[in-house]
């Protein structure tokens, strides 16, 4: 199972809508999701540099919005 999700994410890294993808990853990762949205940034950046930033800044305020969703409900 674990294999099959990575093979997914690597194969979403070059998907027309890969940010999109990332955000969702990102935000589900940070309460259940097993593989962490490097998996799917590394190919990203390695493929655009010039997006790096970006790219980083979608998996962080994804990801901080997802923990925030985990606090919530655990509050």
């Amino acid at each position: 199972m674990i294999r099959r999700l990575y093979d997914w994410t690597i194969q979403m890294a070059s998907h027309p809508r890969a940010l999109w993808v990332l955000g969702v990853v990102s935000f589900v990762e940070s309460s259940v999701f097993p593989i962490p949205p490097d998996v799917l940034m590394i190919p990203m950046i390695l493929a655009r540099p010039s997006r790096a930033w970006l790219v980083a800044l979608v998996a962080l305020v994804t990801s901080v919005l997802g923990g925030l969703l985990g606090y919530a409900i655990g509050a």
